[in-house]
């Protein structure tokens, strides 16, 4: 079944609620298709590795690899989400129709817990969503920890 986003303030309250599930996560945010920020902030007293410029061209990048990914969705199921793991930082991406909820975090963060709990608030979101009448679409409502 697909869904549409029809309400950038739900979109707003996700991204408030995935900032607060872990005390590691040092930006959250919901990019569009092509990469734009349609919402999203960094905790408090956080500095950034990169500048604004950089920030964009990484958001286009994740856009791009989202949609990339969905061309293996028929052999392999839909991407959940994925994780890079870098030096300084860890990222994290979640697909939502038209839409990746991008998500970065201090190296300490727990791997085998906050993404999967992020895919639950999603989930859960998306239920309380579609009960109200408001549809978000997300790959997620399939199982988390799925095997290839």
């Amino acid at each position: 079944m697909i869904y549409t986003i029809h309400s950038e303030q739900h979109l707003k309250d996700i991204r408030k609620k995935i900032a607060n599930v872990d005390h590691s996560i040092r930006f959250a945010g919901v990019i569009n298709d092509k990469g734009r920020l349609i919402t999203g902030s960094a905790r408090d007293n956080i500095q950034f590795y990169v500048d604004k410029r950089e920030r964009e061209m990484l958001f286009m990048e994740a856009a791009l690899r989202t949609r990339m990914q969905g061309d293996f969705d028929i052999c392999l199921g839909p991407m959940n989400f994925s994780i890079y793991h870098r030096k300084n930082i860890i990222t994290m991406e979640f697909p939502i129709e038209n839409a990746t909820v991008y998500v970065s975090s201090e190296n300490d963060i727990d791997l085998n817990d906050v993404p999967f709990r992020i895919v639950s608030l999603l989930k859960e979101n998306t239920a309380k969503v579609l009960e109200s009448g408001i549809c978000v679409q997300s790959s997620l409502l399939m199982e988390a920890k799925s095997e290839y």
